[in-house]
């Protein structure tokens, strides 16, 4: 049989891209949802010959209500496999039905990849759920937080290419396989079915791939081994960009100059889908989707990491690729919570000035590979608004005390979090 991302009507697409919101209760920025809505966007939307039609759109369907292309997409496979026909689930937080204990020291890696040795398709699709997916499920997992999920068409070629990189960088768990008869126990499909083996010697890298329909796209993935920021130390470098980044956040963060002391990484501390024409907007502490954009070229990244120190000791990875749409789209949803009367860049200057930054050397250890060091800097002064011919010296004066506001008032924010920390997942 053949296997392929299947869009909200059951045909065949190349690639498709979701985004589920949170449970949300009705209030003046935000409509009332049961957490299993969704906007959503293909490839066969974005080669429609009527460029109006060419947007992100919440979808008319409801994931808890078997319909779209998630549920088309799994059940296709799920339901009525062939002889042929095998999957490889996995996830860091397992639903009950796998029947394992969740091992934290494998990856923070969460997806699904199926194939076809006769046919030689595949897809592999990437989320962020927890528990999810499950070939028998009867119920869907929570839907509290918002999420993201991206399906990618594959050859059977590609699969055990992204398959032998999972099991030396993501070191995900998996379970409740299906493997076909026929395959050897060196195929990569069948190796990553299998318990890792000890001693994994430090990975971090990219390779670079293509759909099915000819999409570029890169995998760029780190193991535990590896040790440092995933998207500061890997995913900024990689793409040469700044990166605004939206992951679930529970702990310490990272600074925001990436590795290469030349890029940097911003977080999302709200999502906003009004300007796609969805009533829907949630905090950050409510999204547990991980994605990100740059913030100049069109690449998009998702993932299934967070942006967290905590995650250094995790393997994990992130599908990036290019597209202007769907990049225009995430671009316009995602805010970094300016104070009032500051731009999106006076915005990035007041982040950063709140973060405590680290001052990246390369060194070479003595088996000649070279890795970053760190080391503390003082948090710096709060920098002025980028100059343009409108501002003048009394808005930067401004933007530096919104700055030392926003720093002194963090005490206040962390003592009220403190005191909702036991009502919230601790991992996830």
């Amino acid at each position: 049989m053949t296997i392929t991302p299947l869009d909200e009507k059951g045909k065949a697409v190349d690639w498709w891209f979701m985004y589920k919101v949170p449970e949300l209760g009705k209030g003046s920025n935000t409509d009332q949802t049961t957490g299993y809505e969704y906007v959503y966007y293909d490839s066969t939307i974005d080669t429609d010959p009527d460029k109006q039609a060419r947007k992100v759109d919440l979808s008319p369907n409801r994931i808890d209500k078997g319909t779209g292309a998630l549920n088309l997409t799994l059940d296709a496979v799920f339901k009525n496999p062939g002889a042929t026909t095998g999957w490889i689930l996995y996830n860091d937080e397992t639903p009950e039905a796998a029947k394992v204990r969740d091992d934290g020291n494998l990856g923070h890696t969460k997806g699904v990849i199926a194939f076809d040795t006769a046919t030689s398709t595949g897809y592999w699709l990437l989320h962020s759920w927890p528990k999810f997916a499950e070939p028998d499920a009867t119920a869907d997992p929570t839907p509290q937080y918002g999420q993201t999920y991206l399906c990618v068409s594959l050859t059977l070629a590609t699969a055990r290419q992204i398959a032998a990189m999972m099991a030396t960088h993501q070191e995900p768990q998996t379970y409740l396989n299906r493997i076909p008869p026929g395959l050897s126990k060196n195929d990569p499909l069948v190796v990553l079915t299998q318990p890792l083996p000890a001693g994994q010697t430090s990975q971090a890298g990219s390779i670079d791939l293509t759909t099915r329909g000819k999409m570029p796209f890169k995998v760029i993935a780190k193991n535990r081994e590896w040790n440092q920021d995933f998207w500061n130390g890997l995913v900024g470098p990689e793409l040469k960009e700044d990166m605004d980044v939206d992951t679930w956040i529970r702990g310490p963060i990272p600074p925001t100059t990436d590795t290469d002391g030349i890029h940097k990484t911003f977080d999302i501390k709200y999502i906003n889908l009004g300007p796609l024409g969805a009533h829907y907007a949630w905090p950050e502490t409510h999204d547990h989707a991980k994605w990100g954009i740059t913030t100049h070229s069109n690449w998009i990244c998702v993932g299934d990491i967070n942006r967290m120190i905590s995650q250094r000791k995790r393997g994990g990875g992130t599908i990036a690729f290019q597209n202007q749409t769907l990049w225009t789209a995430l671009s316009r949803t995602d805010l970094l919570l300016a104070p009032p009367g500051l731009t999106r860049n006076e915005a990035r200057a007041v982040v950063q000035a709140t973060h405590v930054e680290k001052v990246y050397t390369r060194v070479t250890p003595p088996n000649g590979s070279s890795s970053p060091s760190t080391t503390t800097a003082p948090t710096p002064a709060t920098p002025a608004a980028p100059a343009t011919a409108k501002k003048t010296a009394k808005k930067k004066t401004a933007a530096k005390k919104t700055a030392k506001k926003s720093t002194g008032s963090k005490k206040t924010a962390k003592r009220s979090a403190a005191k909702r920390v036991s009502k919230r997942p601790k991992k996830r």
